[in-house]
């Protein structure tokens, strides 16, 4: 045993490692959502109360959110460098999932060798690794949590103290949490149509955790589902990036971002463990998996989100399959090569999901904002007006409002906030000045943020009205530009 947990915590170690060589390669973030975190964090640590009407964004909306994150990073930040908590801390919390992926596992199978194989499948998903790395992400604390809350009903007996202080916790802290009730109702029906009685206590925090997410779901977030009804949903994001926030699943899709090991090994563990074995915990994880697959396919869960989330439940699941097949390989005559062939196993796991994971995150560090863009945002914060309006492309929003600290026309953030996004785009690809001005007129625009990011996102090297008389170049550098509206 005390061998087991001294090879878990090398793939800790590793998984984290690995994470931190990404991390150290800037100093900025990869995600514009971190620099949302990164001003909530320090207004409440500036205010000592969270921001509810955020004068920046949208020129001014309200904010919906509990800030539970805020208020952790806010409560490190008062004893720890920056460092620790803005980028040390998200990274750990995001491979401690090892541990929980081990002990899950651990209740699929009585094989040692299996759970561990789990663990480090886990740690190297392609999506996982290249949308959570350097982000500063509130997913860093609400994944942890939600498979721990199944770890609990796992052992509810045992658990039931932490289940329910986890089950008034987590639906405050995101509403990504509701993915556990469903998956808990689908749990209890998979359960039922095969004519396994679910135990009393489970049963009970079932019940419990279901009954407690849908209430304080509709407490915390009352004024979403008030305005938007049952399409609080989704988020109120724009028709025009719908398709790339809600994307469909396909096979291809599937294989890209999670990769063939744990899709392979994680659908025969389905099989494996309610068809053969009769599992109470594959039935568990299977009523994940089903829940998750459904929210993708009705597109009313981020894509990104979801398929990290299926990737981690994949991974687990392939214990069942590993112990399988290590079982087979005993009653063989390549028993004998059973060190051969873990070797070669642990090959394919570096090949196929080591090599991916790894170039999908470069990739993410890449696109990270650059000093010629930040330099750009100083420039502003020391040389606009406290009241001036900037305009940037959608996804460097909160950037804008936490470097430059000036109002933004649009950011990623769309709920309780206009449909700004075919303005913001026609604003910074028209070849008319004509156009371009009208709108900026209507949204007050003062100046405009030509960076990387835009150039990249819009396939363009400038404005094409920029050498107009309408506008003035205050800000010159290689990957940014800063104009100003003069007529």
């Amino acid at each position: 045993m005390k061998r087991d947990y001294a090879i878990l915590l090398v793939i800790f170690i590793l998984v984290l490692f690995l994470r931190l060589v990404f991390v150290s390669q800037t100093p900025y973030f990869s995600d514009d959502s971190a620099y949302y975190n990164l001003r909530h964090t320090d207004y409440i640590s500036e205010n000592h109360q969270p921001m509810i009407f955020d004068e920046l964004s949208y020129g001014g909306r309200y904010v919906i959110d509990s800030h539970i994150f805020h208020l952790m990073l806010a409560g490190f930040n008062s004893f720890l460098p920056y460092f620790v908590v803005f980028k040390l801390l998200p990274e750990i919390l995001f491979a401690l999932l090892i541990f929980i992926v081990y002990a899950i596992a651990k209740r699929l199978t009585a094989n040692t060798t299996a759970p561990l194989l789990a663990a480090l499948i886990s740690g190297f998903i392609p999506i996982f690794m290249a949308n959570t790395v350097n982000t500063l992400s509130v997913y860093s604390l609400v994944l942890p949590l939600i498979f721990y809350q199944v770890y609990c009903l796992m052992n509810i007996e045992t658990h039931r103290g932490r289940f329910i202080v986890l089950s008034f916790l987590l639906p405050i802290i995101h509403p990504f949490t509701a993915i556990l009730a469903i998956s808990f109702v689908l749990y209890a029906v998979l359960l039922s149509i095969e004519s396994i009685k679910m135990k009393k206590a489970a049963k009970e925090a079932v019940l419990f955790f279901v009954l407690l997410v849908s209430l304080l779901g509709i407490i915390v977030y009352k004024k979403a589902f008030i305005e938007f009804g049952i399409y609080a949903v989704l988020q109120n994001v724009p028709s025009a990036l719908f398709s790339s926030y809600f994307q469909g699943i396909n096979l291809l899709s599937l294989i890209y971002n999670i990769g063939i090991i744990p899709l392979i090994l994680g659908s025969l563990g389905i099989v494996f463990g309610i068809s053969w074995e009769k599992n109470d915990s594959a039935f568990l994880l299977s009523g994940l998996v089903l829940a998750d697959f459904i929210l993708l396919f009705l597109r009313l869960i981020n894509f990104n989100t979801g398929m990290i989330f299926l990737g981690i439940l994949l991974s687990i699941l392939s214990a069942i399959s590993i112990s399988k097949a290590i079982s087979y390989i005993k009653l063989t005559k390549f028993s004998k090569f059973k060190n051969s062939i873990f070797v070669v196993f642990i090959v394919l796991i570096v090949i196929l999901l080591g090599i991916p994971s790894y170039t999908g995150t470069s990739k993410a560090i890449e696109k990270t904002v650059s000093s010629d863009e930040i330099a750009a945002l100083e420039w502003l914060r020391g040389n606009s007006e406290q009241d001036s309006t900037v305009l940037g492309n959608i996804n460097e929003g909160n950037l804008i409002e936490y470097i430059a600290q000036r109002k933004t026309v649009a950011d990623s953030l769309f709920m309780f906030a206009p449909d700004r996004y075919d303005d913001v785009k026609l604003m910074l690809t028209t070849e008319s000045l004509v156009k371009a001005t009208q709108l900026m007129h209507k949204h007050s625009v003062d100046y405009v943020l030509m960076s990387q990011s835009t150039k990249d996102m819009y396939n363009m090297e400038d404005l094409k009205y920029a050498k107009t008389e309408c506008f003035e170049e205050v800000f010159v550098r290689e990957k940014a530009k800063v104009y100003r509206l003069v007529c």
